[in-house]
This record gives C-alpha cells, sequence and structure tokens, in this order.
C-alpha cells in the first residue's frame, strides 16, 4: 500500500489493479480504524475526487443520513433551520457530522440553502417513496464494481436513501462525455442518472421502492438538489 500512497502524493496515475486496492483499503480503514480513516481523509479525500471522481465521506453517517431522518421526522427541519442543535433529538451516529458541520462555515451555508429548499417544499419531504424492506442491489458491468472509476463511491452514496432498491448501470460514452451530471425522470419506479470520471460518462437506473409518478419526481428533485444544487 505504501507504494500505491506514494504515487497518490508523486500525482502519479494509479492502474486499475491499484485503484481497486486503494479502495478495498479505504472500507477496511472505515470499518476498523476510524481514527485512521481520518487521517486519511483529511491527507487524500480531495485528491481523489479531483483526479478520481472518487467520493469519499468525512463520517460514518452525514448529510444523507440526515435526510433520510427528515424523511422520517420533518417536524426536526424548523430546529435544523434555525441551527437549534439538540442533540438528544439525533441518533448518536450524527452527531460527529452535525457538531463539525455547523461549526464550518461552508457546510453551514450549504446546509442553510438545503434547508430552505426543503422548508419551502414541504410536499415533496412528506411525498417520497416508501422505505425499501431490503439492502440495495447494485449492478456493475463485468460485475466488477471497480470497473468503472468512483462509480462504486457514487453508487454507495446512493444507496444511503431509503426509497432507493437498485442501481445498475447501463450504458457507456467514452467518445464524448456528457455536458453535466444529472438524475432525470423516467418512469413511476425509476429514475435515469448519469456519472462522468475522468474517462467518460456512465448512464445508470435508479429503482424505487413503490411506483409513484409524483413521489418518483419528488426523489429526482431531492436527489439533484443534494448531489448537484438542484442541476438537472
Amino acid at each position: 500500500m505504501r507504494g500505491i500512497l506514494r504515487k497518490l502524493d508523486q500525482g502519479q496515475k494509479l492502474g486499475k489493479d491499484e485503484y481497486q486496492r486503494l479502495m478495498e483499503y479505504i472500507e477496511e480503514l472505515r470499518d476498523k480504524s476510524p481514527e485512521s480513516y481520518m487521517l486519511f481523509y483529511e491527507r487524500y479525500a480531495l485528491l481523489l475526487y479531483q483526479d478520481y471522481s472518487t467520493y469519499l465521506p468525512r463520517f460514518a453517517q452525514g448529510i444523507d443520513h440526515l435526510l433520510n431522518l427528515l424523511m422520517e421526522k420533518p417536524e426536526l427541519l424548523p430546529k435544523l433551520k434555525e441551527h437549534q442543535l439538540a442533540m438528544e433529538l439525533f441518533p448518536p451516529e450524527l452527531h460527529p457530522y452535525l457538531q463539525y458541520s455547523f461549526t464550518q462555515p461552508a457546510d453551514s451555508l450549504s446546509l442553510s440553502i438545503l434547508f430552505n429548499f426543503l422548508d419551502n417544499n414541504q410536499e415533496l419531504v412528506n411525498q417520497l417513496p416508501a422505505a425499501r424492506k431490503n439492502e440495495v442491489v447494485c449492478k456493475f458491468e463485468d460485475g466488477n464494481p471497480y470497473k468503472e472509476v468512483g462509480l462504486k463511491a457514487h453508487f454507495d452514496r446512493l444507496s444511503r436513501y431509503s426509497f432507493i432498491t437498485r442501481l445498475q448501470s447501463y450504458r457507456y460514452l467514452s467518445a464524448a462525455k456528457a455536458a453535466s451530471d444529472r438524475i432525470e425522470f423516467l418512469a413511476a419506479d425509476r429514475l435515469g442518472g448519469i456519472f462522468t470520471n475522468r474517462e467518460k460518462s456512465i448512464y445508470y437506473f435508479i429503482f424505487l421502492s413503490e411506483a409513484n409518478e409524483i413521489k418518483a419526481r419528488n426523489a429526482c428533485r431531492l436527489l439533484n438538489m443534494v448531489f448537484y444544487g438542484g442541476k438537472g
């Protein structure tokens, strides 16, 4: 692993096998050594996002888990909007994220924008697909989650949303990339997404927990707001 980290430090491109080994190492750090993971995050998270389109979460639970909680308990939104952090109202797993984010100007501003969006669109929060009953199923090209750089990390983040049941890549653009990443409404039980790394744009399906056009469109709006600032 030292050789791989040395290549990151020196700005050298990782091969596919090296990238896969790095991702497996990161998952092991996250599961077994949170302190070591945090040190790794501080040093390499931005680099991996910029050079490998790979998103790393700072905390085990973050904004995506908070939004799931707000879907279940929308009465918490006014307190968050006013920055009234009564920690006893939130699961302990969310405390590190909340305590950190509300003290960081950039993160606090992003949260305020998101909370205002939710407050102005309360019907959206109240009409989202129901929470799934089983784990998310993720399908990748050739059954290899690391074949397309950054895609597994993107699917991992999407998987945190309780109304998503299945994620599946299905088409690639290598000659020309999409103008922008986005999520689109396709059907009452399905959305379509575009994820772009340095090499290509990858199209994928997002399957929802129920077939309801209004709820599907609301899910599409929410995901676009969180992932792309409302674009798409």
